[in-house]
């Protein structure tokens, strides 16, 4: 595993019982297999269609929220994390609601584990791309488990909120818009325990065309783009409402 993702995986499996404890104190986990839109938008419910009887892969499935709203719809689904303790406390939530899915352990930019074809559509979405040291390798894995024509879909938060410095009072860069990284951060304030500095974390910041050009690398015809909302999201601590919230994308395997 590259040795970014590695750290990526560790930082993860520290800090996912705060992180899940704060998904629980919302009951959202128990809330988004009958109410799908607590964690999916509308438009990509509408770019979804009807998932009832098929095979879904959600990569970087993180809180697992759009899992259990894919499950609800009556989809079978694969849930694929690079952190195994975010996959165990989904696990147990899905058995306490009488879910049933796949979990799978993997890094996004090698997903062995799965065959070539197998899913009818594949969904990403929840600031997954931003710990992928390799954008084109993790959308041509995601794509050839696709069958042919079916969907590619992709939530990410928008770049251009990514280049802010931390302020309560006014927007001033930290980085540039086309400097990918790798950004290192410290994640141990995060975790339950953990000695400053000891949870090191690798962020890497894609540009619009980054994101456009590796679907097409990685073999798919781009159907649609789409950049929904521009209201402030509560962990932020910039006043960024006015610039676009998500930006998604929709492609069909060729």
């Amino acid at each position: 595993m590259d040795r970014m993702h590695e750290a990526n995986r560790r930082a993860w499996d520290a800090v996912s019982a705060n992180w899940q404890a704060r998904v629980g104190s919302h009951n959202q986990w128990e809330r988004a297999h009958t109410e799908p839109t607590v964690a999916l938008l509308e438009r990509e419910l509408e770019w979804l269609g009807d998932v009832f009887g098929r095979d879904v892969c959600v990569l970087g499935s993180g809180d697992n929220l759009a899992v259990f709203a894919l499950g609800g719809l009556g989809a079978y689904v694969t849930s694929v994390d690079i952190s195994q303790s975010q996959l165990d406390i989904a696990a147990e939530r899905a058995t306490a609601l009488g879910l049933n899915f796949t979990f799978i352990r993997a890094d996004v930019t090698d997903l062995g584990a799965l065959e070539d074809e197998t899913f009818d559509a594949v969904y990403t979405g929840g600031h997954v791309a931003v710990w992928v040291s390799d954008l084109r390798k993790y959308y041509r894995e995601a794509c050839r488990i696709l069958k042919p024509g079916a969907s590619f879909i992709v939530n990410e938060y928008h770049p251009f909120r990514r280049i802010w410095k931390e302020s309560t009072s006014r927007l001033q860069i930290e980085a540039g818009y086309f400097e990918r990284g790798p950004f290192e951060y410290d994640r141990s304030k995060e975790a339950l325990w953990g000695v400053a500095g000891s949870l090191p974390s690798y962020e890497f910041h894609w540009t619009m065309s980054d994101y456009v050009a590796a679907m097409l690398d990685a073999g798919c015809e781009l159907v649609a783009v789409d950049e929904i909302g521009d209201q402030p999201q509560g962990w932020e601590r910039t006043p960024l409402q006015g610039l676009p919230e998500n930006l998604l994308l929709l492609g069909r395997k060729r």
